[in-house]
């Protein structure tokens, strides 16, 4: 799957009720495409209302959204790990402030509880990362300059992470080379921005 970075890249995907939603590829911000001309076709805003009191109970007697639980995994497969420039990430998640996985790739590492803590008392306190670094499963990233409160960016050799907060989850995105940081930074935070902008 290509995300294109200019001109919007129409595509059909099959969500919640077997209805089909035409949306537009992550670079133009999913802007949902003549929603009108066709009665099967919906806007993405109507497949992201996510009536959080129909909660399924995951691990732990943790809820996910109940509504948007079948659709977050296609923001992983279409948008997280969508190919730019003929690269893409090497792992993704969208992970909720409680360390609920809503949706991840394969590859994604298994994290400890203590981890995804950590990431969250950085974003509540910028700068408690430092000192010893972002641990997530098996890998430990240094951190660097982010943005405080809303986006952590860490690097380990080659590669790196990104974390982008929103005001329900945590949007992963892990790379190496030959992907730069800064495509890694576009594909999670615009994500992440999207997904903010919808009250999620």
């Amino acid at each position: 799957m290509q995300c294109l970075r200019g001109k919007p890249e129409p595509c059909l995907e099959k969500g919640l009720e077997d209805n089909y939603f035409p949306i537009v590829r992550l670079w133009d911000n999913f802007i949902p495409q003549n929603p009108h001309k066709n009665p099967r076709f919906k806007p993405l805003e109507h497949r992201l209302q996510v009536d959080f009191s129909k909660t399924k109970a995951a691990e732990g007697g943790r809820g996910v959204p109940g509504p948007a639980k079948m659709s977050w995994q296609t923001y992983v497969d279409d948008h997280l790990m969508c190919e730019i420039e003929g690269h893409h990430l090497t792992s993704a998640a969208i992970v909720g402030h409680d360390g609920t996985v809503w949706a991840q790739s394969a590859a994604f590492p298994q994290f400890k509880p203590e981890e995804m803590t950590n990431i969250m008392k950085d974003f509540d306190e910028p700068g408690f990362l430092a000192p010893t670094g972002l641990f997530l499963g098996p890998s430990k990233y240094m951190v660097i300059q982010g943005e405080p409160g809303a986006v952590i960016r860490g690097k380990k050799g080659s590669g790196g992470i990104t974390v982008k907060k929103t005001g329900q989850a945590l949007v992963f995105g892990i790379y190496d080379e030959p992907m730069t940081p800064g495509q890694c930074n576009m594909v999670v935070e615009r994500l992440g921005d999207y997904l903010v902008e919808q009250g999620l």
